[in-house]
């Protein structure tokens, strides 16, 4: 994407922050959010730096920085007109609440206070990945694998009466046992609550599904505006359908539910649909099946912490695979199966 793309993008997701998106162009951003796990790590960062500047500074006072307020405000809205072939401003723009959000937004990210101010005034601590993964150490000696695209914020109160915390995206929790102090996790439109346990949460905002699967202990999942919970045991999985409003829990038979983690793939007589959607999952790749794949094409093979040319190679070999790689994009054109 250009920058001139992006730049259209955060004056759409300001117009957002700000509730004066129009109906189409509120369809748009949500459309775009959708297309890749990427675009809405973008939203949810600007959002999360949004509210953040919101308590930092008030954007009209320029006396609270160490900024030239005006410089950047005429900096952005220079960037604002150089796309108005992609947004139409309105007459009156220049007094618009959202262009005044954007300009906060922009001035906390030039400035580089985020992190700085809320690590050492004690407030929420966010994380955040991209294009890669990380293994955060908490105070009470839990620790949690966060995967690509995803977000963890570490409430402020964390470990003085429960342990919260708020997941975008998915992560695997190994929770340090603590009787006194249960372990929250607000997901979406559930909380997870445990004690003492590891298991893993996958909640993308923009998903229907909050997906919990529990590998050793006990997890409740308890929508919010649902009148019911469940109890997950090790070995089990639970679903939240968002729209639905529906709750389920089922055995887990996804033995690669943590292979993003582990880089650990194990498959027996696995149709090849399954193992490319495994393969994407496990490491941040687009695969496209174009040329006639039959249904019997099965894979039994087991990688253990092998690069994606690496098992590329072998399904090559086994399968007679036939392949294109662009980028992150993987084109299969044919398979000898």
């Amino acid at each position: 994407m250009s920058d001139q793309d992006h730049i259209a993008e955060e004056l759409l997701i300001a117009k957002h922050l700000s509730g004066e998106t129009t109906a189409a162009e509120e369809a748009a951003l949500q459309k775009w959010i959708a297309l890749a796990p990427g675009n809405e790590q973008i939203y949810l960062e600007f959002k999360r730096v949004y509210e953040l500047s919101r308590k930092i500074f008030d954007p009209s006072d320029a006396d609270s920085l160490s900024i030239d307020v005006e410089k950047e405000w005429n900096h952005f809205l220079k960037k604002a007109e150089e796309n108005e072939k992609t947004i139409q401003f309105e007459p009156q723009a220049k007094s618009n609440a959202w262009l005044r959000i954007a300009a906060a937004i922009l001035l906390v990210v030039a400035s580089g206070i985020v992190v700085n101010y809320f690590v050492s005034n004690g407030g929420d601590q966010t994380y955040q990945t991209a294009e890669n993964t990380e293994v955060i150490n908490l105070s009470d000696g839990s620790i949690v694998f966060l995967n690509r695209n995803s977000m963890l914020t570490v409430r402020s109160s964390f470990a003085k009466k429960n342990r919260e915390v708020e997941l975008h995206g998915e992560a695997f929790f190994e929770v340090k046992p603590d009787k006194q102090k249960s372990f929250i996790i607000s997901a979406s439109e559930a909380d997870i609550t445990v004690l003492g346990t590891s298991f893993s949460v996958q909640s993308y905002e923009q998903r229907n599904e909050v997906e919990v699967v529990v590998k050793t202990g006990l997890v409740k999942l308890a929508p919010r505006e649902m009148d019911q919970s469940i109890e997950l045991k090790a070995g089990e999985k639970g679903i939240l359908r968002k729209r639905e409003r529906e709750l389920v829990s089922s055995p887990n038979t996804d033995v690669n539910f943590l292979s993003w983690k582990t880089r650990r793939m194990v498959f027996d007589k696995t149709n090849l649909k399954s193992v490319v959607e495994t393969l994407q999952a496990t490491y941040g790749v687009e695969f496209i099946i174009s040329g006639d794949v039959s249904k019997e094409c099965q894979v039994t093979v087991t990688f253990e912490n092998q690069t994606l040319e690496a098992v590329l190679k072998v399904l090559q070999s086994t399968l007679g695979l036939t392949y294109k790689q662009e980028g992150n994009k993987i084109e299969i054109t044919g398979a000898g199966c």
